[in-house]
This record gives structure tokens, sequence and C-alpha cells, in this order.
């Protein structure tokens, strides 16, 4: 009977291509279909050149697609306990992370440094669903400018099939790797566009609004420009992208976005990024964030004071920018 069980599973996923990798134990009760599928995104895309803490969101979206009883013979104890553990195939055990510079051997204008952040990590295991942060210490140079392809190798363990006996849980496990693939962006220290303040109501679990007054320090005019937010978990953006207009040189404008958090992010420093495409060109600036409390009495305040509060900082802005321009003036003057 249980041959019987086994031919019509290897039947059932010829058409598959997963026949080749099924391995049973002798004494099986019980076999799971569905392994462990990691993927790879950056939460911090627009750097600066310098030394940078690159924080990648490593995921698991690997799911359990079916189990399937073999062999109902045995004691139903070894069975309950096989059916268990046989549930944990999909997850990814004894994680290594291994992040590359850009160009050959890492040699480019992006390269991975040692310090508090090695360049190898390790996570003990990624169940399916879950996700973990991986931090490496970087370098871009000086002459960095624009997107980067950086390699990201992931060797881990998954169960290929797993025996109960006696009460107790004898798994097999099989070596695997991934190869992915993060991308990043440099801003370079020529672009005409930065970011010139920023207002900010974001808060772990929640929603909110997020502001970036835009500067064109530029020379010459730049048209039709709109601002979309560059967002990676633990954020998400969920408004359309700003339309910003023509942004001649030497003005302002603010840019609107909402942004919702995951409720398990961190009270720190994150660095998101804000592409701003326009007729001439499309620049993408670092945007740093700083999360706040929620629940807090600032939190409370912020929707109600965020028009003022937004109103104040761009006249401030723009009070500060005219008056460094008299200056400027009265110095050519002299």
């Amino acid at each position: 009977m249980m041959l019987l069980h086994i031919i019509s599973i290897l039947l059932l996923l010829a058409g598959t291509g997963q026949a080749e990798d099924l391995i049973f134990f002798a004494d099986d009760h019980y076999k799971s279909f569905g392994r462990p599928e990691l993927t790879a995104s950056v939460a911090n895309p627009a750097l600066l050149p310098g030394n940078s803490i690159l924080r990648i969101n490593l995921a698991n979206v690997g799911e359990l697609e079916e189990l399937m009883p073999i062999n109902e013979s045995g004691s139903n104890e070894d069975i309950l306990l096989e059916m268990s553990a046989e549930m944990q195939s999909s997850n990814a055990l004894n994680i290594n992370a291994a992040l590359a510079g850009a160009g050959p051997m890492g040699s480019g204008p992006i390269k991975v440094t040692t310090g508090t952040q090695q360049i190898k990590q390790h996570i003990k295991t990624l169940p399916a669903g879950a996700a973990a942060l991986l931090q490496f210490n970087i370098t871009a140079q000086k002459n960095a400018s624009g997107w980067y392809a950086l390699p990201l190798s992931v060797d881990y363990e998954r169960q290929v099939d797993v025996s109960a006996s006696g009460g107790e849980v004898f798994p097999l496990y099989e070596a695997e790797r991934q190869n992915l693939t993060v991308s990043v962006f440099v801003a370079g220290n020529n672009e005409p566009l930065c970011i010139f303040g920023i207002n900010s109501e974001l808060y772990a679990g929640g929603s909110g609004n997020l502001r970036a007054a835009i500067s064109n320090d530029g020379a010459t005019m730049l048209h039709n420009c709109s601002a979309r937010l560059l967002a990676a978990p633990p954020f998400y953006a969920e408004g359309p992208d700003t339309r910003l207009g023509d942004l001649a040189p030497g003005s302002l404008d603010v840019a609107a976005f909402v942004a919702r958090v995951d409720g398990n992010a961190g009270l720190q420093d994150y660095q998101l990024g804000c592409e701003i495409d326009c007729r001439e060109k499309s620049i993408i600036v670092p945007l740093p964030i700083s999360l706040s409390r929620a629940g807090g009495l600032g939190n409370f305040a912020l929707p109600v004071l965020g028009g003022l509060a937004l109103a104040g900082l761009a006249a401030f802005l723009i009070w500060k920018r005219g008056d460094l321009l008299f200056r400027r003036k009265r110095r050519r003057m002299q």
C-alpha cells in the first residue's frame, strides 16, 4: 500500500518537475511539498558617497503547498510528531549571507568593508513568511553616481524529509544556495536637487504623512517635475506621486507622501529615497527618516499642526535662502 501511495505521488508531480527532488524514509508517514524561497530588498536604497550601513531585508516567501499522508501504520505519537515536523519544510536554516561590492571581484565604486557589520552574516532560522534584517558596512567612492547592483549569495539548509520513531524526530537536511542581487543608488555630489528639510508623522505600526522640502541648487530651470517615494520594508509607499511643476534655480517646493510602517520597525534612523523625475533628467536623493513613538503627545498633535508646521518650515527655508542670496549679492557689490 505504501508503494502505491509513493507511485501516485510521483505520477502527480511528474508534470511539475518536483519528482526528482523527492526523498523518502522507509517508514515515512507523511510527505510535505514546499521549500524556502528567499528574496532581498534594500531598506535604504539611496546612499551618499562615503561610508554607510546598508540594511537589507531578507524574506522567506516560500510556503507549505501540501501535506500528504502516505502510511498510516505505526503509533499515533510518531505519526503526529512526523506530521508536525514535516510542516517545517519551507523554513530556511543556518543561513549565511555574503554581500559583494559592485564591479568585478568587488573592485568597483562600491565596496563592502569589515567592522561591526561583517561581510558575512548568519541567521539561525528564517521561517516561511518571516523576514530578517541584514546590515553591511559599505563604502561608496567619491566618483560613484547612479544605480549599482550588488551580488548577495545566500547559503542555507532546508529539511527535505523527516522520520519519527519511538517518540523521536529524525530530520534530513540538504544544502541550498540562492544568488540574489540588490540595487542601490548613489547620489552624486554635483546633483542640482537636494532635500532641504523633512517633516514626518511616521511611527511603527501606522500610516502617516511625510513631507520633504526640495531645493533646486542648480543654475537651470527643471520643468514638469514630480516626486516619488522609494520605500522598502519596513516602509511602504501608499499615496500617489507628488506633482511639483517647474523648479526654477534657487526655488523650493514641498513633496507630500503617505507611507505605512511595519509594527516591528525599530526606533532608529532610516534612509529612504526620493526620485524626482523632470523633463530634463531623473534624480534620486537620499531621504533620512526617524520614527516617532505612537501614542505620544507629539504624534497626536502632528495631524492637527502638520499644515502649520509645514507652512512654517517652508517659510523659514525660503527666508533662509533669501537671506543667503542677499548676503552673496552684498559681497559681490563690496
